[in-house]
């Protein structure tokens, strides 16, 4: 009675209970600030589930189908945990266009760094059309951006890749009228942007193969490209690098390993893959009964490598079936479904967090 006495005579016009005491209103503002926290997750899950908006995040994998009318690239990010598709991008491109060409760009270097671009290349009738496919669905021709000098025509642009920044190299050939070739090596730093010409230690032609190091440094290659881990360690022909400098590559159905060394170390002979110099690494429920297709990535900690991998001799099964396995050989394990990838041409671009 007395606490009643004492609100009333400082506060004669306020009712006992039109203000909860201080830990019930706590109680309250909590209760709130949970339902806020429970719909804002709610409404994040919702917009995650839909795949052609989530992260492409996890094992990703594109795959190229050519039809009689179009050239359709789906990327495809699967969780590694569950094999789950997360996220999905589709990009299609006119008949005469081709992406994972194997020529002008090749594997990973057909694909932008965040996988929402593909080049694909026109190489019907010389002087190839290089245009850029967006996942937003723009498709941007490159070549009338490319600058002509006067008396001369444009005679080739043989090779094309995604810089690690995202920028775009175009090898360019000039054919002066009354001179020999010129090539240039030209640098988008987007689809609309004008080129800038970068310097090169090679000469740019439409028979000289070309890459971009993590640097942005322009080099010539042959058949094999240079793959390397973070501190510079690598091998030409690898399809990926461990931590501690393992080169791995696939051939003949098999995994192979080497160990590598630094770009300023290697010598010509190194530049062909010459397989009997490697090691085949071991993986027991794989070895004689399945193909694994030339192309494989690392997990984020560098300890197990991403496979695809269809059985033999099942010529009607155009199914990929998706692996993980110890870099150093052991049992693979499975991460897709009995349904498997579609069939076509495939790669995969990244395994990340």
């Amino acid at each position: 009675m007395t606490h009643v006495h004492q609100i009333h005579s400082h506060h004669p016009h306020r009712h006992r209970h039109e203000r909860p005491p201080p830990h019930r209103l706590r109680g309250i503002l909590d209760s709130i600030q949970l339902f806020c926290l429970h719909h804002r997750r709610a409404g994040t899950a919702s917009a995650a589930a839909d795949p052609s908006t989530a992260p492409l995040r996890g094992i990703v994998i594109a795959s190229t189908e050519y039809n009689s009318d179009d050239t359709t690239d789906t990327i495809t990010a699967y969780d590694p945990a569950t094999g789950e598709v997360t996220a999905t991008r589709t990009f299609t491109v006119p008949s005469e266009y081709t992406t994972y060409t194997g020529g002008a760009c090749e594997r990973e270097h057909c694909y932008s760094p965040d996988f929402e671009r593909v080049l694909a290349i026109d190489t019907s009738g010389g002087n190839e059309r290089v245009a850029v496919a967006s996942s937003d669905g723009s498709f941007t021709l490159l070549n009338n951006l490319i600058p002509v000098p006067q008396g001369s025509r444009s005679y080739s642009n043989a090779y094309a890749k995604f810089g690690p920044n995202g920028s775009i190299y175009v090898a360019h050939e000039d054919k002066p009228d009354d001179g020999d070739f010129v090539g240039t090596l030209y640098r988008f730093t987007s689809e609309t942007s004008t080129p800038e010409a970068v310097p090169t230690t090679f000469t740019v032609s439409n028979t000289q193969d070309f890459q971009i190091l993590p640097d942005s440094t322009p080099i010539a290659i042959g058949h094999y490209a240079w793959e390397a881990n973070n501190n510079g360690v690598g091998c030409y022909g690898a399809l990926a690098v461990t931590p501690d400098g393992t080169c791995l590559t696939v051939d003949k159905d098999a995994v192979y390993s080497k160990q590598g060394k630094p770009l300023s170390q290697t010598a010509e002979s190194d530049k062909s893959l010459r397989i009997e110099q490697w090691t085949k690494v071991s993986l027991p429920n794989l070895d004689g009964t399945h193909e694994i297709v030339k192309t494989l990535r690392l997990s984020p900690d560098g300890t197990r490598m991403a496979l695809l991998a269809p059985f033999k001799k099942l010529e009607d099964d155009l199914s990929y079936q998706l692996y993980s396995a110890p870099v150093g050989g052991g049992e693979a394990t499975q991460l897709t479904k009995v349904t498997g990838i579609a069939g076509g041409k495939h790669v995969i671009l990244a395994w990340s967090e």
